[in-house]
This record gives structure tokens, C-alpha cells and sequence, in this order.
């Protein structure tokens, strides 16, 4: 068994302290990035419900592709985690070398996508209107894809050496500029056109081009880091882009599975009403900016059971993955308070709660949230869980899992009753709930599984 230790009881020292060291500035990074959204949000709910409905179309497919990318690149800092534990320098070069040459060829199909992707919303028979205003805010998108993969796999590289605060510097830095691009161009300040939705994109496409110059001129001047990206243009073996997609596709597939089912679910909610749609838009808000936070954990999770596992010490990562599911927990159940007791409040801040005409995505809103409490509890456990698993190089189990609370537990249930039944928008947001219940359970199962195992290969 080696040196390490095998007591099991969860210490603060040693268990919490280096997973929350980590999970910290990715927290914060994540909140900060999250903001982004979640202004642009409140910024276009200002110029009627109808935007903010157009809105939530592009920014379910887009979140969608994103998580999609970013879910495969997350193999980048598995992998590099595993090196650096294990201190293979040189393999960590030559896996970013990898990663940068996949963001290359992922960048036409998406844009592709982005640029054709208002005819799929008429197809999936959304209103004209809104989908003439989604398609401005699309081709804006587009162009800015390409500095936003680069960015992502560079991100990539600092999480896996567990350089998280270098992230959220970074991160610190730069929201504030996407924010200022945004409010300008969408409202046409300081002399600016007023773009109103498209300038959401403009906004965030121009940031990305600044921003991901900025980075990759830093880390090739930083000492610290030009020992990692000196050969990433020399043609040389081995070649890690069939380890990086044998270990991210699926943890792809798993975050397009997930994401997907959020945007199936804004078309279907677009097929009740534009008040439901606003208001599936507000809960989803809150929601995909607190659950940033239980990422940020999940990522640390992964990166201290690899750095653990690269050093063979199971035990240690498997108190690590306790502690941090341990931490999300108790986060949402204090956030689900701010759900459950200040709705209104939380309303505000996109609509005047006291106008008439926004009496119904209220009352909706209200609705969501209340039910959405529950969902990220279950989620907080479940998405902790995913980065013990990651940590553990256990990703297709996740797809698997991913598929059945989603797309087949949430959906079809989902559909039956608010579509069919007619119960409303309330029925897809309790399905989920049941769905990342019955996820946490087949995911607890499995890394006890898989945990036990890697005890008994190290011992």
C-alpha cells in the first residue's frame, strides 16, 4: 500500500482546505465569468420581453456548443493534472500542443452552426419575430468562436497545474471589458451605434479577440509558463489528440446531453407562451450563475484526486472527493433560501414586478425558481460527483448517466405533462428535479465502485 495513509475520516486540514484552495479563485473565476451572462440578461430584459425570449433561444444553443467544447476539452486538465502529479513536464507540453490543434478544427463546424442556426429555430416552429432578432445575435456570435476555444484550452492548462488564482485574475480582468462592450454596443453609448441585441454578440465577440491576444502573449513572455507552450508548433511525437478525445468526448457528449436538454426545453417552453419563455429565462439566470460555483468544485475536485491519484495516494483522493461533494451541498442549500423566500427580489432585478404586463412571467418566474431550488441541490451532489468520477478518468459512465436522468427521465415526463397534459412550464422544472435525483443515486453507486478499485490496484 505504499506510503500513504489509510484513514478514512475527512479532515479540514488535509481533505477540505486543499480542495477549497483550489475550488476558491475557480469559483470566483466562474461566478465573475457567469456574471457576464447574467448582465447581458438584465441588460436586454430592459428592452422588452420579447428580446429577452430571442435572447434565451441564442443563449441556450450557445451554451449548448460551449459546454459541448469545453466538456471535451476538460480532458486537457485531466490529463495535464495527471503529468504534473507525476512531474512528465514534457508530456504536458505536447498535450496543449493537442488541444490548441483541436480548437482549430472544431472552429468551422461551429461557426457553421451559428451561422445557419436561425433557420433550425424556424424549423423547430418558433415564432419569425423572435427568431429574426435571435439571428442578429447569432452571426455576432460567430465570428467570435475561434478566440474563444484558444481561450478555453488555455484555461485548460491552468487548471490542470492547479494554478486556479492565475484564472481568476485573468477572469477579474476581463468580464468587466465584456460587460462595458456590451452596454455600449447594445445601448449605444459614448457616441456608439445602438445594436440593441446584436451588439450583445459584437460585444463579447470584440472581447474575446482582445482578451485571448492578451493571454497568449502573457504566457508566452511568463517564465512560469513558456516552459509549457515553447514546442506546442513543433511536429513532434507523441501525439495526444486520441488520448484528449478518448477521455473528453464523452465528458462532450455528457455536457451536450445536459445543455442540449436545457435548450430542447426553451423551444418547448416557447411553444407554451413568451411569458413562459421570459420567465424559464430568469430561473435559468440564476441557475447557470449559481451553478458555476458547484462546476468551480467539481473542477477542483478533479484536479486534487489527480494530482493524489498521479502521486498514488487513493485514500487521500478519495477524501478529497468527499469533502468537496460535501461543500456544494451545504452552498446550495443556502442559496435554495434566496429561491424560496426572495423571489420577488430576484425578479426585479430583469422586470418591474409592479407592471401589468409582466404580471404572468412573474408569477411564472416565482414558479420556476421555487422548483429550481430543489433541482440544483440534487445538482450540487450530482455535478460533485462527475469531477470524483473525472478524477478517477471515468467519463462514459457520466454520458451514460447524463443521458438517462435527462433525456430519459426529464424530457419525456417533461413533455407529457406540460405539453400534452398542459400543466405548464412547473412540470419540466419537477422533472428534472426527479432526474438528478436518480442521477445522484446511480453516480454515488458508481464511484463507490470505482473508488474501492482504485484502492485495491494501489495497494
Amino acid at each position: 500500500m505504499g506510503n500513504q495513509a489509510t484513514n478514512k475520516s475527512i479532515s479540514f486540514t488535509t481533505d477540505f482546505s486543499p480542495v477549497i484552495k483550489i475550488a476558491i479563485p475557480l469559483i470566483l473565476t466562474g461566478a465573475i465569468q457567469s456574471s457576464l451572462g447574467f448582465f447581458e440578461n438584465v441588460f436586454l430584459a430592459h428592452l422588452g420581453h420579447e428580446v429577452l425570449a430571442a435572447s434565451a433561444l441564442v443563449s441556450w444553443l450557445f451554451f449548448t456548443m460551449l459546454s459541448t467544447i469545453f466538456g471535451t476539452f476538460s480532458s486537457i486538465n485531466v490529463l495535464i493534472s495527471h503529468r504534473f502529479g507525476a512531474k512528465d513536464h514534457s508530456s504536458i507540453i505536447l498535450i496543449l500542443r493537442d488541444g490548441i490543434i483541436l480548437a482549430f478544427l472544431f472552429t468551422p463546424f461551429a461557426f457553421l452552426l451559428f451561422w445557419y442556426a436561425a433557420d433550425i429555430f424556424l424549423l423547430l416552429g418558433q415564432k419569425p419575430e423572435l427568431v429574426a432578432l435571435a439571428k442578429l445575435y447569432l452571426r455576432a456570435l460567430a465570428w467570435g468562436l475561434f478566440p474563444k476555444f484558444i481561450l478555453i484550452v488555455s484555461f485548460e492548462l491552468l487548471i490542470g497545474l492547479g494554478h486556479s488564482r492565475a484564472i481568476m485574475i485573468i477572469t477579474m480582468l476581463s468580464v468587466p471589458l465584456y460587460i462595458l462592450l456590451s452596454y455600449v454596443l447594445i445601448f449605444g453609448k459614448f457616441g456608439f451605434p445602438k445594436l440593441a441585441i446584436a451588439g450583445a454578440g459584437w460585444g463579447m465577440t470584440i472581447s474575446d479577440w482582445i482578451i485571448t491576444t492578451s493571454i497568449c502573449i502573457f504566457l508566452w513572455l511568463s517564465q512560469t509558463y513558456k516552459q509549457y507552450i515553447r514546442f506546442i508548433f513543433t511536429w513532434m511525437k507523441p501525439f495526444h489528440l486520441w488520448e484528449i478525445l478518448r477521455i473528453g468526448v464523452p465528458m462532450g457528449l455528457m455536457f451536450c446531453v445536459e445543455t442540449g436538454y436545457f435548450f430542447i426545453m426553451t423551444v418547448l417552453m416557447g411553444w407554451i407562451s413568451v411569458a413562459t419563455l421570459a420567465a424559464n429565462q430568469i430561473a435559468m439566470q440564476y441557475g447557470g450563475f449559481l451553478t458555476s460555483v458547484v462546476f468551480a468544485t467539481s473542477q477542483a475536485i478533479t484536479v486534487r484526486m489527480g494530482h493524489l491519484l498521479g502521486a498514488n495516494e487513493s485514500y487521500g483522493a478519495e477524501r478529497a472527493a468527499y469533502a468537496g461533494i460535501i461543500f456544494s451541498f451545504i452552498f446550495m442549500i443556502l442559496i435554495a433560501q434566496l429561491y424560496w423566500f426572495f423571489p420577488d427580489f430576484l425578479i426585479s432585478i430583469d422586470l418591474n414586478i409592479k407592471n401589468a404586463a409582466n404580471f404572468e412571467t412573474v408569477r411564472l418566474a416565482s414558479a420556476f425558481l421555487f422548483i429550481c431550488a430543489f433541482f440544483q441541490i440534487f445538482e450540487s451532489v450530482r455535478l460533485s460527483l462527475f469531477g470524483a468520477l473525472r478524477g478517477l478518468k471515468d467519463t462514459k459512465f457520466t454520458l451514460v448517466t447524463s443521458i438517462i436522468s435527462f433525456w430519459c427521465i426529464s424530457l419525456p415526463f417533461g413533455y407529457l405533462f406540460s405539453i400534452e397534459f398542459k400543466f405548464g412550464g412547473q412540470a419540466f422544472w419537477w422533472a428534472m428535479v426527479v432526474g438528478a435525483f436518480f442521477g445522484v443515486i446511480l453516480l454515488y453507486r458508481r464511484f463507490s465502485h470505482m473508488i474501492k478499485n482504485q484502492r485495491n490496484t494501489t495497494c
